[in-house]
């Protein structure tokens, strides 16, 4: 299953900012074959397991966690990966 994570430039900046340098997160927001652009929103294309990775990282960037919680949410996934929503 693909996710679509929208960010804005702010968010997309400071995801950019808090992943290490050699984390595959840093490698797929440098992917541009996973990046597209919504008029002033980037979007972010991945799996699962990918769109979890940025949340270890993301503390600091509250509206890079909102908007993944919004691609689980619109995938029909639970934030926690305990189970799936009905």
């Amino acid at each position: 299953m693909t996710l679509k994570i929208f960010l804005d430039e702010k968010n997309f900046h400071c995801l950019k900012q808090v992943i290490p340098a050699g984390s595959r997160s840093k490698l797929l927001l440098h992917d541009p074959a996973r990046l597209s652009f919504v008029g002033s929103n980037t979007v972010i294309s991945c799996s699962e397991a990918e769109a979890r990775n940025p949340l270890l990282y993301a503390s600091h960037c509250p509206g890079v966690i909102v908007s993944i919680h919004k691609a689980f949410r619109s995938a029909g996934l639970c934030v926690d990966n305990s189970e799936k929503l009905q």
